[in-house]
């Protein structure tokens, strides 16, 4: 875990910033005229225009700012001093996660996030441009025929699982035929299953492959997801110790691809590789 300031330095802490920050987020114009100076300097006239504000109030905010030692003002345009450069880097993360998790509001209230790292939740912006894909009274296979369709596509495969599905094993050899590299986690209750005498012998012959390979958690793991080269899906256990597999959280996006694949390789780090003999 990531470690964590505890609640009384916290407090100490505020107590020592609170006006700052009141200052810069209490104003969405200052706001957005540092996310928008971040990316290069700005004219006031550029700053009205970009805002669709009054230059008076660009003028305004932008005193303001510099009197806080957040922003100043060159020839060529406003542009942030390193505390605003910092500043504004940490309020545009603080703004994204915001957005991912009131846009998703009910999916992070009902689900257990216990196992996803302090430190990937601290980068959980990365799943902004998700997608939340949930099962209807209609479609009771939308989310699974989506995951199909999708890894079918898939040029690399990295996955947790954390539940088993009996066409699981069907989908993975004919994706590990096309010559797709493939890494699997599994938690114990999922490979005790996979030893069973129905899928021993299916599992050693993917074993025996070159592009793949299966790891072992040392425990149960409540999540599970699977990130290819172009999307992830990922799914979570609900409050109540039950997997919810009527809904997925798809992403196209890059960030929410290399943030998939870094959680992979988290819990790859403290797993055991399985081979033929471990079957």
């Amino acid at each position: 875990m990531t470690d964590i300031q505890s609640m009384g330095d916290i407090s100490k802490i505020y107590d020592e910033i609170d006006e700052v920050l009141k200052f810069i987020t209490t104003s969405g114009v200052r706001i957005k005229m540092m996310a928008s100076i971040l990316q290069s300097p700005k004219s006031s006239t550029q700053l009205k225009d970009e805002l669709g504000v009054g230059a008076s109030t660009v003028i305004h905010a932008a005193r303001d700012l510099e009197k806080e030692g957040i922003l100043t003002e060159k020839p060529d345009g406003y542009h942030l001093t390193g505390m605003g450069i910092i500043a504004a880097f940490k309020i545009i993360d603080m703004v994204r996660t915001l957005n991912t998790i009131v846009t998703k509001k009910d999916f992070w209230i009902e689900h257990d996030i216990s196992d996803i790292p302090a430190e990937f939740l601290l980068k959980i912006y990365a799943l902004m441009d998700s997608k939340i894909i949930k099962e209807t009274p209609t479609d009771l296979m939308r989310g699974l025929s989506l995951y199909f369709k999708l890894v079918r596509k898939a040029k690399e495969m990295r996955g947790i699982s954390s539940i088993f599905h009996p066409r699981f094993p069907d989908i993975i050899e004919k994706v590990a035929e096309r010559g797709v590299t493939m890494e699997f986690l599994v938690t114990p209750n999922v490979f005790n299953t996979l030893k069973k005498e129905k899928y021993r012998e299916r599992l050693k012959k993917l074993l025996e492959r070159d592009n793949f390979s299966l790891y072992l958690s040392d425990g149960e793991i409540k999540l599970a997801f699977t990130v290819t080269d172009f999307v992830l899906s990922f799914a979570l256990y609900l409050h109540d110790g039950l997997f919810d597999n009527a809904t997925d959280l798809i992403s196209y996006n890059a960030e929410a691809i290399n943030w998939g694949r870094d959680l992979f390789e988290y819990y790859k780090s403290r797993a055991k590789r399985i081979s033929t003999e471990d079957i």
